[in-house]
């Protein structure tokens, strides 16, 4: 598997992961369904999840994981 692959996956079951808790989480407090329960989760997954970040070198693209919480990159290989 490619590593652009590699990072969109990862990328995408995190923002899932997320997305899902933050829901069962607001859920729990809000009987009534409104549009409300699906975007502020679906906010909060955007915030929380690692962005891909691809970065240009001499040897080729490079492509890794840049998280809110953390100044450094996680390279994917």
């Amino acid at each position: 598997m490619s590593p652009k692959i590699k990072v969109f996956v990862i990328y995408g079951v995190s923002f899932l992961a997320i997305f899902l808790i933050a829901r069962f989480i607001m859920a729990q407090f809000y009987e009534e369904q409104t549009i409300w329960l699906t975007f502020i989760p679906l906010a909060i997954g955007m915030i929380l999840s690692p962005k891909p970040h691809i970065e240009e070198t001499q040897s080729g693209r490079q492509y890794g994981l840049k998280s809110i919480f953390s100044k450094k990159i996680i390279r994917i290989k």
